[in-house]
């Protein structure tokens, strides 16, 4: 009997039609998942039994194509992301069956790190799986590129960190618990009294090799000459000897911190690639009240690194001994506070001191004096102790917050006299030129002044001299404990042509001058030269 033609068309359209059906259940495309508060893996309330993990890739079926290794990424291997506990459970129990071990795991963040190998042989889309990367993660490098001249004008403080803050500030940092996830940290006769526990997660050693940054950065916070000298302390080692990490191990090292009780974390480190499991381990630190500290890094530019970068963390950029921008740090609107980060001295490796230089330096005076005023009779709550600290900023550079300075220069004078009526302290804060200005035009300078005392101020007088032309003369009025005020002057910006610097001094005094505490702060001088 002869089939009508259609019937053929009819059954070949059925079996390709199969064939694509079958083709597109075996493929999942690429997406983005939305950021979500990680839950750890025993939690019994179901509402956290799931987590989402952001900027991943979600996983392809084994039979695909390895994912390619973007810049930056560490290659041979891949981290595994689990937005639930059951699959999480499953995908461990079918990684062992297969014969392979995970690299390493943050159950409370439900991410492995599996080896490049140990991908095809299970299949990621049966487990809701998403992958990432590892990215390479450095201590903050010495400048190596900037102008010889403009560092050669920084002035080092030549001080360890108890002496440039003038003592304990409140309390000693007793009953305190800092986490400084670094290269480790040598037994320095400094640490002779201290309680500190290691966690090695590199493999060479907490004391072995290059140690002494982690020492340098862990004299700074604690130690007979550290500002809370009676911390404890939780040394996770997660850089190597040549101060090279994976962003992995940071996340582990912040989740294994806040696990263990850290009140504070301190991280001289950064990476320029925003990580998945990194932004996940802050997000679980933020959400367990556990403070981060992160250096905003020595590469000079208009951004920061992560972990500095996120908002949760306090980012914190250097300043030299004249509490001038110290040149070499990145600079963003985003920087919180500005610290000694120019020639302090600090433990060296198991013995003696050395100078130690750059934002890596300036983030342990952010968590030491933290430490202190989360310490003693007085001891502050982490949050109250942030805001104290944000109140009494002194301003400098741009008039308020700036990508240079940032939210201010910490000042332990003011922290220390918060509480004591009738002090004056008038300041000349800074002399700014916009960088836009340009060669040969009139702009506008500004002169910030600051009341840095516990007093209102009633009336000062602001003096601007440019060059060798008569003073400009304000006065400036009534004006509030911590509070700014700001003057422009026109002049002209030098030309290339010309041969000439601009020299802009400016000096402002209360009516009374016998009563200004600090002298030294009420004086300013900036020179520009063409170029």
């Amino acid at each position: 009997m002869r089939v009508p033609r259609f019937y053929f068309v009819l059954a070949a359209l059925v079996i390709i039609g199969g064939a694509i059906g079958f083709y597109l259940s075996n493929r999942h495309p690429v997406e983005l998942a939305a950021p979500a508060a990680p839950a750890a893996p025993d939690e019994p309330d179901a509402a956290r039994q799931a987590v989402s993990h952001p900027s991943a890739v979600e996983a392809e079926s084994a039979a695909e194509v390895l994912p390619e290794f973007p810049p930056g990424a560490i290659a041979g291997e891949y981290v595994i992301h689990f937005t639930n506990i059951a699959d999480y459970r499953a995908y461990l129990a079918a990684l062992k069956a297969a014969g392979h071990e995970p690299l390493s795991q943050i159950d409370q963040l439900m991410a492995v790190r599996i080896p490049q190998q140990a991908l095809r042989t299970v299949d990621l889309s049966r487990h809701g799986a998403q992958i990432s990367y590892a990215h390479e993660v450095e201590r903050p490098l010495p400048p190596v590129e900037l102008d010889p001249e403009l560092l050669a004008t920084l002035r080092g403080y030549g001080l360890s960190a108890r002496s440039i803050v003038g003592g304990v500030l409140q309390g000693d940092g007793s009953g305190v618990t800092i986490g400084i996830l670094d290269s480790g940290m040598h037994l320095h006769s400094q640490f002779d009294d201290l309680s500190v526990e290691q966690i090695d997660l590199t493999g060479g050693g907490v004391a072995g090799a290059g140690a002494d940054h982690g020492t340098s950065v862990a004299s700074i916070i604690a130690g007979k000459e550290g500002i809370a000298p009676h911390s404890d302390l939780v040394v996770l080692r997660v850089l190597d000897e040549a101060g090279l990490g994976s962003s992995f191990h940071v996340a582990e090292g912040i989740v294994q911190a806040v696990d263990r009780g850290v009140d504070i974390i301190n991280l001289s480190l950064g990476v320029y690639q925003d990580s998945p499991v990194l932004r996940q381990a802050v997000d679980y630190a933020h959400q367990n009240g556990v403070l981060l500290v992160a250096a905003a890094g020595n590469d000079g530019y208009d951004r920061m690194p992560y972990p500095a970068a996120y908002d949760q963390v306090l980012s914190v950029t250097a300043v030299d001994a004249n509490g001038s921008h110290a040149v070499f740090p990145n600079q963003s609107n985003q920087i919180d506070f500005a610290a000694p980060g120019v020639g302090v001295l600090a433990a060296k490796e198991d013995e003696g001191s050395m100078y130690f230089s750059g934002t890596s330096a300036a983030a342990p005076f952010v968590s030491g004096t933290l430490a202190s005023l989360m310490s003693g009779e007085a001891a502050l709550s982490a949050s109250d102790a942030v805001a104290l600290m944000r109140r009494h900023l002194n301003d400098s550079g741009a008039p308020g917050p700036d990508p240079a300075y940032g939210g201010g220069v910490l000042d332990w004078d003011r922290l220390r006299e918060r509480d004591t009526p009738g002090i004056i302290d008038v300041a000349l804060a800074g002399i700014h030129l916009s960088s836009e200005a340009l060669p040969g035009t009139n702009m506008p300078v500004e002169v910030t002044v600051q009341n840095r005392g516990t007093e209102w101020l009633n009336q000062a007088q602001l003096e601007v001299f440019v060059n060798d032309g008569e003073p400009i003369r304000f006065t400036v009025g009534t004006l509030g404990p911590g509070a700014t005020t700001t003057r422009k002057v026109y002049v002209q910006v030098p030309s290339h042509a010309s041969n000439r610097a601009l020299d802009i001094v400016a000096t402002v005094v209360p009516e009374d001058l016998n009563q200004d505490v600090r002298l030294e702060n009420n004086f300013k001088a900036l020179q520009i030269r063409p170029r």
